[in-house]
């Protein structure tokens, strides 16, 4: 499989974030209300971060965070596959084609969200 352009995976990755804010209340109340999300692409060799706060996503950041609550490390085409429904996130986590370093609270939340 080809690596993805950078520019693309940043407009994927903003799209997440803004699709984020329209999570029903319901599921997002079982959100935390402060986190810091840390976003790592290997084969890219980038790293994002973004600030959830009450219910909302603050703007993608380039670079690491200094104390990442949440940290996912995904290549960019299983990225880019997973956004556009060609593989389905929780079988890319089992695969461990998705890896997520969070608090068990947390993994248990983003499943529900998911």
């Amino acid at each position: 499989m080809a690596v993805a352009e950078l520019e693309e995976v940043e407009g994927l990755l903003r799209d997440l974030i803004s699709g984020l804010e329209r999570i029903d209340p319901s599921y997002r109340a079982m959100l935390p209300a402060r986190r810091t999300i840390e976003a790592e692409l290997p084969d890219l060799g980038v790293v994002y971060h973004a600030f959830w706060k009450h219910g909302q996503m603050s703007e993608l950041h380039e670079g690491a965070a200094a104390r990442p609550d949440i940290r996912i490390a995904v290549d960019s085409d299983d990225l880019i596959a997973i956004a556009e429904g060609e593989l389905d996130f929780a079988q890319a986590y089992a695969q461990n084609l998705v890896r997520i370093r969070a608090s068990m609270t947390d993994l248990l939340r983003l499943r529900a969200v998911m």
